[in-house]
């Protein structure tokens, strides 16, 4: 059966907000939501993340500098590369992460 996960605005301004929309053995898939200046700190993933901008701009950070990406734009990292984000106005993104890190802790 097919997941349907309309976008909805789930923004805090305590701190960025994480929405799990799918997850299995093979793949996991988050919406992040951040305000104007609200960031994911640059991390490693044992895994592949494909980062889309739904809505807003963020600066995204990798191994080789900083890139500027708006609405519709998606940015992809190879396992173990940093990573990360800072909105420059509120903004929703969505992360794909395969294969699922966590698969392990799922049940399929």
């Amino acid at each position: 059966m097919a997941v349907i996960k309309k976008l909805e605005e789930n923004f805090s301004d305590l701190s960025p907000q994480r929405e799990l929309v799918y997850e299995d053995g093979n793949a996991k898939v988050i919406r992040f939501y951040l305000k104007e200046g609200q960031e994911i700190k640059p991390h490693r993933s044992p895994s592949s993340v494909f980062i889309t901008v739904l809505k807003g701009s963020l600066t995204f950070t990798s191994e080789e500098g900083e890139e500027t990406l708006g609405e519709g734009a998606t940015i992809f990292y190879k396992p173990q590369e940093l990573h990360g984000f800072r909105a420059l106005k509120d903004s929703i993104v969505e992360a794909t992460i395969s294969p699922n890190p966590t698969a392990k802790r799922v049940n399929l």
